[in-house]
C-alpha cells in the first residue's frame, strides 16, 4: 500500500473505516455551501424592507413608491458604472485619467475609510 503524504505525518495506524461510513455526497456539501452563501443576501433584503417600513412608520401605501425610488437609484448607478466601463475599457486608473490623481486619491481614501465600517 503506497504511503500518502498524510500517512507520512500521522502517528499510529489509521482508524478502521466502517463499510457503512461514507463521506458526505457532493450534493449535500453544495447545498450547505449554497445555503451559507445565500443566507447573507437574503437577510440583507429582509433588513432593507424592515428598515424602510420603520422609516415610513409602517405605512404600506408608501412602501411601493419608496422601493421604486431605491430601484431607480440602483438603475442609475448601474448605468453610470457601465458608462464608465465603456469609456475606460482597460480599467485601472479610470478616475485618475478622468479627474486627475488628486481626485482619485480622495475617492480611494473614502473607499478605504468606509470599508472597515461595513
Amino acid at each position: 500500500m503506497p504511503a500518502s503524504s498524510r500517512d507520512r505525518y500521522s502517528v499510529g495506524a489509521p482508524a478502521p473505516r466502517s463499510p457503512h461510513c461514507r463521506a458526505p455526497r457532493r450534493s449535500v456539501l453544495f447545498f450547505a455551501f449554497a445555503f451559507a452563501v445565500i443566507a447573507d443576501p437574503v437577510s440583507s433584503v429582509a433588513y432593507a424592507i424592515e428598515a424602510a417600513l420603520r422609516a415610513l412608520h409602517g405605512d404600506l401605501a408608501l412602501l411601493l413608491p419608496t422601493m421604486s425610488l431605491v430601484i431607480g437609484l440602483v438603475v442609475v448607478v448601474t448605468a453610470n458604472y457601465w458608462q464608465l466601463v465603456r469609456r475606460f475599457p482597460k480599467g485601472g486608473g479610470a478616475a485618475a485619467r478622468a479627474f486627475g490623481p488628486r481626485a482619485a486619491r480622495v475617492g480611494c481614501g473614502g473607499a478605504v475609510r468606509t470599508f472597515p465600517g461595513t
